[in-house]
């Protein structure tokens, strides 16, 4: 420990821990403005229809989109999409991942009740025919195409990085953590150096 760390109470590990807390608001202003609010608006600006309706979105080849569903039929999982690209073939449509947009930020979606179902990546540039319907021909919702949450790969987190997490629910993981860690982080620091220069200045006082 340096003189200038012993008299102002921080210590060697907790500079590195307010190192890592600036890292972590660096970080999650990055994930709020490159992922969060650029979804935000896209589900806003959307607009939406009713189940059964096809809807044209024009999309650039390799563009990834979500679909985003509401109402009773979506609540019940029994919304089905078919997703028809300009060539005529149908695309695969990939699930939600272990954690979603839904589970850690719900509270950032502008239109209530809205949550993405699925996800597909447009294979070629052009007007893809998107398709919702109430599989059980009886509950009725809305869906719209917007940004996507999902994500695309894995992240391998762990010691050897053999465990796979998808990209979307390591965003909205971070989206929510890192902004509490770099506030919460220094707080405790802060409290802790205070009682310790108290209960030093206690000690001076008796001795």
């Amino acid at each position: 420990m340096s003189p200038s760390a012993h008299r102002s109470g921080f210590t060697d590990r907790d500079h590195v821990a307010l190192g890592a807390a600036v890292v972590a608001l660096l970080a999650g202003i990055l994930i709020w403005t490159l992922w969060v609010l650029p979804i935000v608006s896209s589900v806003e600006e959307a607009p939406s229809s009713p189940l059964g309706r096809t809807v044209p979105v024009d999309l650039d080849e390799g563009a990834r989109s979500g679909v985003w569903a509401s109402g009773i039929s979506p609540a019940l999982g029994s919304t089905r999409c078919t997703v028809i690209a300009p060539d005529g073939v149908e695309l695969p449509l990939r699930g939600a991942p272990s954690l979603t947009w839904d589970d850690t930020l719900w509270w950032m979606t502008p239109r209530r009740g809205f949550e993405q179902v699925v996800q597909f990546t447009a294979s070629v540039s052009g007007v893809h025919d998107v398709t919702c319907v109430d599989s059980l021909g009886t509950y009725d919702g809305e869906f719209l195409v917007a940004g996507d949450t999902f994500g695309g790969g894995e992240l391998g987190l762990g010691r050897t990085g053999s465990n796979g997490f998808a990209i979307g629910t390591v965003l909205a993981f971070c989206a929510v953590v890192l902004p509490l860690f770099s506030v919460l982080l220094p707080l405790v620091i802060g409290l802790r150096v205070a009682f310790t220069r108290r209960a030093s200045g206690r000690r001076t006082a008796v001795s």
